[in-house]
């Protein structure tokens, strides 16, 4: 079997055992602590010892973050752990620091654009902030006659 095939394999058999965890109670923190050492040893083994010890600490350290946001951003966190419990934890705090810094930008757009962010809220909404923002930044700009970011 080729090394690339094995990898896959094994990721394919630890992935579901870091995807169960993902939504876990932090009771259960050093489950999920050895699930993301699997799963770092079998994502970055091949590249070396340094590789899998500096996954294992940043998986670690955004495994901290994501349990320490503020209740208020609870809806933003459950969300972002459901969707991207399949990937690394780095990428669920990733989707959580952009959606609340998306949120935050969101309530200071002015009045003239609540109709817009209103429209991207129900069309995407369900995304979190950052699609709306997103969404609602390219219809600004189409309307402003630009074209690019915010």
């Amino acid at each position: 079997m080729r090394a690339g095939t094995m990898r896959r394999t094994w990721i394919l058999i630890a992935l579901p055992l870091f995807s169960c965890l993902a939504g876990a109670d932090l009771s259960e923190e050093a489950d999920m602590r050895e699930a993301i050492v699997l799963a770092c040893h079998y994502e970055m083994g091949e590249f070396g010892v340094t590789s899998v010890q500096e996954c294992i600490a940043s998986e670690t350290s955004a495994l901290v973050a994501v349990s320490n946001y503020p209740d208020a951003a609870a809806p933003i966190v459950a969300r972002c752990k459901r969707d991207m419990r399949q990937r690394a934890w780095v990428t669920v705090k990733a989707c959580i620091d952009q959606d609340l810094a998306a949120a935050g930008a969101l309530a200071h757009y002015p009045v003239e654009h609540k109709a817009i962010v209103e429209g991207c809220e129900a069309q995407v909404g369900k995304q979190g902030p950052a699609k709306v923002k997103a969404c609602a930044d390219q219809q600004i700009s189409v309307q402003a006659g630009t074209t690019g970011p915010r």
